[in-house]
């Protein structure tokens, strides 16, 4: 159904609908974008993931084959600071196979340029990256923009939240996926749920090694509404410029975590993760005053240190 005159349509589904025109042919990232994401605003994150893949490899056995994956590699510039960062590691390069999950023709494009050189296997989903081998798997700012659907108690029931031409409307619902995370609910109180992430964990459960998930979120489960659109780095309604603004939630990450039970889990804030695997350390010995502003906003608890949480799951 078009997008631009939809009839009520749950949350979830008007969200797939916008974001899959949203990327398909659009460069987001940036200042000519709608928003900005850490590895565009200092090489130092990408380098610092490097680091923290290399320890990951030497803990999983140092295999001398193994897939090193990407969910959502933005225009490749994460994967090409890893990869620039620790081309001294000869054995994790010659053993690494390097996988992008992308759907977007556009960034495809951005990253083949971006990453000109390298030996990369693209494709459209994970599941279509065999098992067999470990991995190291990570997703920047990948959850925030799957879909979710809102639910809101009105003190007696729950309500679903639908879109139409004119907005948002209340739909009644008679049993909703709560959260076990979640404490019971007062009148007005909305959770989000998103079976899309709930999906994803699971097929990621199938892969043994490690992964990282880095977003904006909470670190334990809460009430609230945090859809947000941004178009040209400024909020707007999600019903404007649909299929051209960036629609994400907060990243529940005490709900997402408990989808790896038979794991171990590690969550900290981005600002922690960075400074733990060495990105003061990094950032004096390069001793660039250009690099000042773009390290700031990576660990600054104002900036993205605190808002932005590392989710760390291992075998």
């Amino acid at each position: 159904m078009p997008i631009e005159k939809t009839p009520t349509v749950r949350l979830d589904q008007f969200m797939q609908g916008a974001l899959e025109r949203y990327y398909h042919n659009k460069d987001p990232f940036g200042s000519q974008g709608d928003f900005t994401t850490a590895p565009e605003i200092s090489q130092l994150f990408g380098e610092i993931i490097g680091i923290w893949a290399i320890q990951k490899w030497v803990e999983i056995g140092s295999p001398s084959n193994f897939n090193l994956i990407e969910i959502g590699p933005g225009r490749g510039t994460l994967m090409s600071d890893l990869l620039r960062g620790t081309k001294h590691i000869n054995q994790f390069h010659t053993a690494a196979n390097i996988h992008l999950v992308e759907t977007s023709p556009t960034l495809k494009s951005k990253q083949k340029n971006t990453l000109n050189g390298y030996d990369i296997h693209w494709h459209d989903h994970l599941k279509s990256i065999n098992t067999d081998l470990p991995v190291i798997v990570i997703a920047n700012e990948f959850f925030d923009a799957l879909p979710v659907r809102q639910f809101k108690f009105d003190g007696t029931q729950w309500l679903e939240s639908y879109i139409n031409d004119t907005g948002k409307i209340w739909v009644e619902v008679d049993h909703p996926p709560l959260k076990s995370t979640l404490t019971k609910a007062n009148t007005g109180d909305i959770f989000e749920y998103s079976q899309a992430q709930k999906d994803y964990a699971k097929l990621l459960s199938t892969y043994h090694g490690a992964f990282l998930f880095i977003d904006y979120g909470y670190a334990k489960s809460t009430y609230g509404d945090s859809l947000q659109a941004l178009y040209k780095h400024k909020p707007c309604a999600i019903t404007e410029h649909v299929g051209n603004a960036d629609l994400t939630t907060h990243v529940d990450f005490e709900w997402l975590g408990k989808q790896f039970a038979k794991r171990t889990t590690t969550l900290k804030t981005q600002a922690a993760f960075l400074k733990e695997n060495g990105i003061d350390i990094r950032f004096q010995h390069l001793n660039n005053p250009d690099l000042n502003t773009g390290y700031r906003r990576l660990i600054a608890a104002d900036e993205m240190g605190a808002l932005f949480k590392v989710l760390e799951v291992t075998a």
